[in-house]
């Protein structure tokens, strides 16, 4: 059960085109998005926040994005957000290989090294305190100019916010992400986000 709940869509109705564009794009209209409903200048921002980090061209592939997001996620603990990370990278095109195997990315054969150098900081990024260092970064820089460095730590900066909202609030999971990471994800469990 969320700690906070939604707040009906019919409160929020001056927002139904932002709704309909969230539907579209997820498959589904997410929970967390009527739970800052309750503030909805927040939750306008951090839809258009999340549209300049994710959506909005730059240096790095959608690809790589997403897995930075699931990987950023995934470190955080946030059992909400990785599943809806996994499944948008499904939705978007990844292979599940990637999806099964983000935990062994250092070694495992599917990822790049370019990959391996942004989830890395991905992983290190979420850890408390910081873990990234210059070693990090300066292997991030073989592979990547300051315009996609500055898109990476975006979208980490970003999954931050989205993870510690929905793991404080335990949003309630929908149905799709929840089918996906529990059939597909063997290390996963919704835990307290319930399922709606």
């Amino acid at each position: 059960m969320p700690r906070l709940e939604p707040k009906p869509l019919s409160d929020l109705a001056e927002h139904d085109e932002m709704f309909k564009q969230l539907e579209e794009f997820f498959g589904f209209l997410p929970n967390d998005y009527l739970t800052m409903g309750h503030k909805p200048a927040v939750m306008k921002a951090v839809v258009e926040l999340t549209t300049a980090v994710l959506l909005t061209e730059g240096k790095t592939p959608m690809e790589l994005r997403l897995l930075v997001m699931y990987k950023a996620s995934r470190a955080a603990g946030c059992m909400y957000c990785t599943a809806h990370c996994a499944g948008l990278s499904l939705k978007y095109g990844l292979p599940m290989e990637k999806i099964q195997n983000i935990h062994d990315y250092n070694t495992h054969p599917s990822f790049s090294d370019a990959e391996r150098a942004a989830l890395n900081v991905a992983s290190k990024a979420n850890k408390l305190p910081n873990a990234v260092s210059d070693e990090d970064f300066e292997e991030l820089r073989k592979h990547y100019g300051d315009e996609a460095i500055a898109e990476i730590v975006s979208l980490i900066a970003m999954m931050s916010f989205y993870n510690k909202w929905n793991d404080t609030i335990a949003t309630n999971i929908e149905k799709p992400p929840f089918d996906m990471a529990s059939s597909s994800l063997s290390w996963w469990s919704a835990g307290k986000h319930s399922v709606s």
